[in-house]
């Protein structure tokens, strides 16, 4: 049996790590511990960009100032590993909703104490949400739908949202938190953009109602229904039936983000530009950037791809992100610039397109 390449040991480890972290959070009473879910998803975060990049074969260690061929040593002699901060400057552009909530909790993680824990998770409950969700999104789209957490989870057993006497409990503990966690909290929360705020990839909220009649045909526990497809009268509507219901935003599993195939990038280009733009244009000028693969149907990248393409299990090759489609339009606007960068000249396109 072939050995398994070094990239999955670390994957298993990010997924053991995720479950570890989901497994504190989920315990009731004192075997609840809200500071180790931090510490386990800050580790599983690391461990999952670290495989990609691994697997992509791109840079996972830190290197000495001005000599790209030594590395920087633990006490121990071995490479010193990127931190996960340093990952997220990599993986996510500024501002995207996930990497703000990971930051998030980086922060957080030096502020909660054991004795305050159940006051920081009431406050941050959304972000933890959030987390956990946001890395079961990862995981399938850099490696597949084989890779889920689903079928290892299930939706916990709890009783708080169905006892309206302890509301005052939940007051209670948000009034608890230490002034210096709070203050975090606040800062942050009111850092970044409104649209990121607002995100459910940084914050993801549940209403949820408890079941009074009985059971549908689908004998399900639990229904959901996308919040967002309701009209208002609708919502009022489902809000004053007898059942069980769920209103959120319902996770939608998907391999990709924003990420298309090449065919696509070269149409979103030539849209853009008055010069007709083709695939095998699109080809020779990421060659020359040194983007995507090394070679037709390979798994391994181009140096310079980071920020501009991941590989794609799903279609067994890369996609390519937004930033390429932005990076090409500025350097091909003006048939000088085309010419110099595609190695031809400019063709206009038809009047009619």
């Amino acid at each position: 049996m072939a050995r398994p390449p070094a990239w999955r040991h670390t994957l298993d480890e990010a997924r053991r790590q995720a479950l570890v972290a989901i497994d504190f959070y989920n315990r009731p009473g004192d075997r609840r511990s809200f500071s180790d879910f931090i510490v386990h998803m800050h580790l599983a975060w690391q461990n999952l960009l670290h495989a990609d990049r691994m697997r992509r074969k791109a840079e996972i260690f830190y290197r000495e100032t001005g000599g790209r061929r030594l590395f920087k040593r633990n006490p121990d002699g071995s490479k010193k590993t990127w931190d996960l901060m340093q990952c997220l400057k990599h993986e996510f552009k500024d501002n995207d909703p996930v990497r703000a909530n990971i930051e998030f909790f980086v922060g957080l993680r030096n502020h909660v104490e054991h004795r305050f824990q159940d006051s920081v998770l009431v406050v941050t409950a959304a972000e933890a949400h959030a987390c956990i969700i946001n890395f079961e999104a990862e995981l399938l789209r850099r490696f597949g739908a084989d890779e889920s957490l689903g079928n290892e989870l299930k939706f916990p057993v709890f009783v708080q949202s169905l006892s309206p006497v302890r509301y005052q409990e939940q007051l209670d503990l948000r009034r608890g938190l230490p002034a210096a966690v709070s203050s975090f909290i606040t800062d942050f929360r009111t850092s970044v953009p409104d649209d990121v705020r607002s995100d459910e990839r940084f914050a993801y909220r549940l209403l949820l109602l408890p079941m009074k009649g009985p059971k549908t045909e689908a004998d399900m526990a639990l229904n959901f229904v996308r919040q967002d497809d309701l009209s208002e009268k609708e919502l009022q509507e489902l809000l004053g039936q007898q059942g069980s219901v769920i209103i959120a935003e319902k996770f939608r599993e998907a391999v990709h983000g924003n990420e298309v195939l090449p065919k696509a990038v070269a149409a979103a280009v030539e849209a853009q530009i008055p010069f007709k733009f083709g695939v095998n244009d699109f080809t020779r000028l990421r060659k020359k950037w040194q983007i995507g693969p090394v070679k037709a149907g390979s798994k391994d990248q181009l140096p310079k791809s980071d920020g501009y393409c991941v590989y794609s299990p799903a279609f067994s090759q890369f996609v390519y992100r937004p930033e390429l489609v932005d990076r090409i339009v500025a350097a091909v606007s003006t048939k000088e610039q085309y010419r110099d960068e595609v190695g031809r000249e400019a063709q206009l396109k038809s009047a009619n397109g």
